[in-house]
């Protein structure tokens, strides 16, 4: 009986603090200052060892990121998507736990240390560099996210 009520209390407490990082958008004047763009941002205060996966529409395209605080509390970002299997509706991570992200469409595992360091190739996310990390204030730029927003074209779209 002590069991459950353990369980019950670990559940209680820890459920609250696992909340996803709030993701906005601003709209911000481009260079000419004609038009606005969007950003992503979010706050870091949220967000720890573990991998947050931020939504996020471009274009009208879903797209998702994979977002968590490294051993030294360095933000490290990715787009939850596989640099080999890319093009696949199935390319995407999921968090395994054990400090591990697996390929849904290959099965490859992929450590959860490295999201966000640039790889050359191979089964993993890919990082995303150029971002802005100022106090607790993370922005990606609207044209990292529209660079990359081919990589969404087909994710996740499994009735076709």
């Amino acid at each position: 009986m002590k069991r459950v009520q353990w369980g019950i209390f670990l559940f209680l407490f820890l459920v609250p603090l696992m909340r996803p990082a709030t993701v906005r958008s601003e709209k911000i004047p481009d260079e000419e200052g004609a038009a606005e763009i969007s950003t992503l941002t979010f706050s870091a205060k949220d967000l720890t060892g573990e991998p947050a996966f931020l939504d996020w529409t471009q274009d009208g395209t879903a797209m998702q990121l994979i977002a968590r605080k490294d051993e030294t509390g360095e933000v490290r970002l990715a787009f939850n998507t596989c640099q080999s299997c890319g093009g696949s509706p199935y390319a995407w991570f999921e968090y395994r736990g054990n400090n591990t992200l697996q390929c849904q469409n290959c099965g490859q595992p992929f450590a959860l240390d490295t999201v966000g360091i640039t790889r050359a190739a191979g089964c993993n996310p890919v990082s995303i560099t150029g971002f802005v990390v100022e106090g607790d204030t993370v922005t990606v730029p609207q044209n990292i996210l529209a660079e990359n927003v081919y990589l969404f074209t087909n994710w996740k779209k499994t009735d076709q």
